[in-house]
């Protein structure tokens, strides 16, 4: 081989270096990069699962999301209506209570008004019994007993 120019020593050498070489490289370089390569892998993994799980958390959350503002539109409507309704029944039993009033007091004055009627009344035929006694005294001329004046002041008040 030596005339080929191939030398059987330098081979060896150059497989011996090769192998030296390929094992250091293999321990030093190849195994690091390789744990490195597939840390990195694990980590893009989980990164995406923790997206895809987060992804599924916010649709979740969205999604309750929707039910609670559906849920507070309802509790929302339901407590208008409520206090529509309290305020109405309020303003009826306002209403009522004024109109209560308003008939005690119609009442009241009615009352009031009768008996100031009765009073005036009692005094208009006091003084009408007083100038029906006038009146006779001055027409007849001849002096009335009690008794007859009392009878032509009744008989006169009863025909008013």
């Amino acid at each position: 081989m030596e005339a080929l120019g191939i030398d059987l020593k330098l081979i060896i050498a150059q497989l011996v270096n090769f192998g030296i070489l390929l094992f250091l490289l293999n321990k030093f370089l190849y195994k690091p990069v390789i744990n490195m390569l597939d840390e990195r892998k694990n980590k893009v993994e989980v990164g995406i699962k923790d997206a895809e799980s987060a992804k599924i958390n916010l649709e979740n959350a969205e999604g309750e999301a929707t039910k609670i503002i559906a849920q507070a539109k309802v509790d929302a409507s339901e407590i208008l209506k409520n206090a529509h309704t309290q305020a109405l029944n309020e303003t009826s039993a306002t209403i009522k209570k004024a109109n209560d009033q308003v008939d005690r007091l119609i009442e009241n004055a009615k009352d009031e008004a009768g008996n100031m009627k009765k009073k005036a009344l009692i005094e208009a035929k006091s003084e009408i019994s007083g100038l029906i006694g006038l009146a006779l005294d001055k027409v007849i001329s001849e002096e009335l007993s009690k008794d007859q004046k009392e009878k032509l002041t009744a008989k006169a008040l009863s025909e008013l």
